[in-house]
């Protein structure tokens, strides 16, 4: 048994190593020793089914705590993934019931039951790829990214409302108060704020992460579901950020036992690569749909073509519907092989487009209607900002007393950005000038057109990788601009100085007007003038 695990793990490190050497995600090396460990005669490596949905159940746990559930409810997100689901499995089992007319074994005597099930299993995309790519990207929480994340959400709960479906397995009653959950969301928020080592961080983690899989699993309810939700109702806690940062390790290192489980399928038959073929080309047409519904909901051109690139594969879900399929009968055994084959391509397709997508979106966009300015959603319309002299990123309590202090105080005309649209339309009912928009969103900066250089921008934002992304992107378009932020400790406080901020302030009560002060002396050192209060 020891020998069986060397192996892998030498196959799997050698596979890591040649996917990098050739620029493309680690996970596509290992899905490629999932397959040479299946050619040299592998067929099964004990546990690693339970490592496999594990990493998964973490993944999904750390998908939660960046969510917000407003972000699942979202019109853009509903119409792009109940739309997408429902013509793209149309659209497969018209073409997969076209193609049966050639002689191929695996589509020999498929009914409708079985074009569905094929349909259904190709409409679904990699959370963990798609994940994966978002963090690469660093677009995790950018518009596309919330938009993607909001659609894989809800394309693994019609996953699990599949499967309940084929296999007959009924939920228990009290599975119907399983959702509640979500009620206690604002006192998990409130809970004390005490844990920081790392090892109680990942043990933690995987605890809270395994425990509501469990749970869910008794009510005969998915567990991964349970998994998320448990990730969603911490996702208000100071601990979140902690949380996702000290499991990305041990997550990545689950996460190869569920791409070398993939390869260990085994390759197909010569048709069963042609199937495979075609699958992958139909990527193409799963993208196109993608983009067509995410412009039908008010996304611009630009966004709807990242989104559409970003969710052209196919997923790990998918699989499982097919293995559903096999056990009924309606689907040859040779479709599992098929399946796993596309699936790895769908993710070389990925990375490679992912990595030219400089190149490949403008070609995209000349072929992309516009999306009329009144249709476009409020979060995705240019903004002109007029004679600013501050931005103020980040309008909470902090935020609004940087606001007030500078526009009040030193007669400065300032603009807000905030994304939470209660907040907004409250602040603007105060008279303040403030722009709908998540700082975090890379995307956001190219709808902001400033007809001047401001003197200062200032970050009151409580994450601190936040913080460290938005100084360098501000450095990098506003060299000369002063940069101000908060921080919650000192080691966050120097890595903010180091990395390109000129005032870092501790996040107290009060902290708006320190925060302006400090920031202003700085701005009127670097014109040499001497800036006060207004009297």
């Amino acid at each position: 048994m020891e020998s069986l695990y060397l192996t892998v793990t030498l196959f799997s490190i050698i596979g890591g190593l040649g996917a990098t050497i050739l620029r493309l995600p680690p996970l596509i090396g290992f899905l490629g020793a999932g397959f040479a460990v299946s050619a040299v005669g592998v067929t099964e490596i004990p546990f690693i089914d339970v490592l496999a949905e594990l990493g998964v159940t973490v993944l999904l746990f750390s998908i939660g705590l960046k969510l917000n559930p407003r972000d699942i409810a979202e019109p853009r997100v509903i119409g792009t993934a109940a739309g997408h689901a429902v013509t793209n499995t149309a659209l497969f089992a018209v073409v997969f019931g076209v193609l049966g007319l050639l002689p191929l074994a695996a589509l020999a005597g498929m009914d409708a039951r079985g074009l569905i099930y094929v349909g259904i299993a190709a409409s679904f995309s990699s959370t963990v790829f798609v994940m994966t790519q978002l963090d690469d990207q660093n677009r995790g929480d950018s518009v596309v990214g919330r938009t993607a994340v909001g659609v894989l959400v809800l394309q693994d709960i019609m996953a699990v409302g599949v499967l309940v479906v084929s296999s007959g397995q009924v939920p228990s009653p009290w599975a119907l108060a399983l959702p509640l959950l979500l009620v206690l969301r604002p006192l998990v928020a409130r809970m004390p704020d005490r844990m920081f080592r790392t090892e109680l961080l990942v043990l933690t983690g995987v605890g809270i992460a395994v425990g509501a899989y469990s749970l869910f699993e008794l009510a005969n309810v998915s567990g991964s579901l349970g998994a998320l939700i448990a990730g969603i109702m911490l996702s208000g806690h100071p601990v979140s950020d902690r949380f996702s940062d000290a499991l990305v390790s041990v997550r990545e290192l689950l996460l190869v036992a569920f791409f070398i489980q993939i390869g260990l399928a085994g390759l197909p038959d010569a048709g069963g690569f042609f199937i495979a073929g075609v699958l992958t080309v139909l990527l193409v047409a799963k993208a196109g749909l993608f983009i067509v519904f995410l412009q039908r909901v008010g996304m611009s051109n630009r966004t709807s073509a990242l989104g559409g690139l970003t969710l052209a594969n196919y997923s790990e879900f998918g699989l499982i519907v097919i293995s559903v399929g096999v056990g009924a009968g309606v689907l040859a055994p040779s479709w599992l092989p098929i399946m796993g084959v596309a699936v790895a391509a769908s993710f070389i397709v990925g990375s490679v487009v992912m990595r030219w997508e400089d190149r490949i979106l403008p070609v995209l966009l000349r072929w992309i209607p516009e999306v009329p300015e009144e249709r476009l959603m409020p979060d995705e319309r240019a903004v002109v900002v007029r004679h600013c002299d501050a931005l103020v990123l980040g309008m909470g309590r902090v935020g609004e007393g940087v606001y007030r202090r500078l526009s009040e105080d030193f007669g400065k005309r300032v603009y807000g950005i905030e994304f939470d649209e209660g907040r907004i339309e409250e602040l603007r009912h105060r008279g303040k000038k403030i722009i709908s928009g998540d700082v975090t969103d890379p995307e956001l900066w190219r709808r902001i057109e400033l007809d001047c250089e401001p003197q200062l921008f200032v970050l009151a934002l409580p994450g601190h990788r936040e913080g460290m992304a938005l100084i360098e992107a501000i450095r990098r378009h506003h060299p000369r601009a002063v940069i101000a932020s908060t921080t919650l400790t000192e080691v966050d406080r120097e890595a903010l100085l180091g990395g390109g901020a000129d005032v870092a302030v501790y996040l107290y009560e009060g902290a708006g007007e320190e925060l302006a002060d400090r920031a202003m002396a700085v701005a009127a050192e670097a014109a040499g003038t001497d800036t006060a209060p207004e009297a």
